[in-house]
């Protein structure tokens, strides 16, 4: 629809509504110190949690610092404990092997002792160790009187590789008899030292085995050597 203005009037113009007066500086300043009223709160909250942490972990490490010196004095008394338990280690082991080797020669002799008394007609000149193994010297009156004795060693559970080294007629004396050499390792059964090791008697000599009416003077028979004298820690045998 066309309006149309019979007045002759032009009309008022319409108002626009304002935005009201701007706000004063009070106003503004007052807001500009509340943001930085909450700014530094939360930094101050976020600080002194950062110091409490720290505060923390310092508490911490002098308690590590104190724990580390108590493990300084406990690893001292570590190391006297260990130096006394290895000594005392040495002196159990110097007493067992003490101790072995002074059960090793009666053991080696009570073995020989069991394998003689089964045999006649032998004579030992020496007994003796010879790098690992046993060497025995000696003379027999017959090749049976010999071969028994040996046999009578490798049936033993005491003597292995039993071997003889020498074997040969003498007829010194005007008496035929047989000198020989043989060797065999010892085995200990009760787990004391073999003869073989240093601390124990070098040798073991004058071990005679045969009738009573047939050794010669001082228990050997005619035309044998006189006997090697054993050391004062070494028996000596005589049948």
């Amino acid at each position: 629809m066309i309006k149309i203005n019979l007045l002759g009037v032009a009309p008022r113009p319409s108002r626009v509504p304002s935005m009201g007066p701007p706000a004063p500086k009070a106003t503004q300043a007052l807001l500009f110190l509340g943001a930085l009223v909450i700014c530094f709160g939360i930094v101050g909250i976020i600080y002194k949690v950062l110091n409490n942490q720290i505060a923390d972990l310092g508490t911490a490490r002098n308690r590590e610092k104190v724990r580390q010196s108590e493990l300084v004095v406990v690893r001292a008394q570590n190391a006297i404990y260990q130096h006394r338990l290895t000594d005392l280690e040495t002196r159990i082991n110097t007493i067992q092997a003490l101790q072995n080797g002074r059960v090793g020669p009666v053991e080696l002799m009570n073995a020989l002792g069991n394998v003689v008394d089964r045999t006649s007609d032998v004579y030992l000149y020496t007994v003796a160790p010879s790098g690992e193994r046993l060497q025995f010297k000696g003379q027999s009156a017959s090749v049976n009187a010999m071969a028994n004795f040996l046999l009578f060693l490798k049936k033993s559970s005491a003597f292995e590789d039993v071997q003889l080294e020498q074997f040969y007629q003498d007829d010194q004396h005007d008496r035929l008899t047989y000198k020989f050499t043989l060797s065999c390792l010892f085995k200990p059964t009760t787990g004391g030292a073999s003869p073989t090791v240093g601390g124990v008697p070098a040798s073991l000599g004058g071990v005679s085995v045969g009738p009573a009416g047939s050794p010669g003077p001082g228990g050997a028979p005619p035309g044998a050597p006189p006997p090697a004298q054993p050391p004062s820690q070494g028996p000596r045998l005589v049948r």
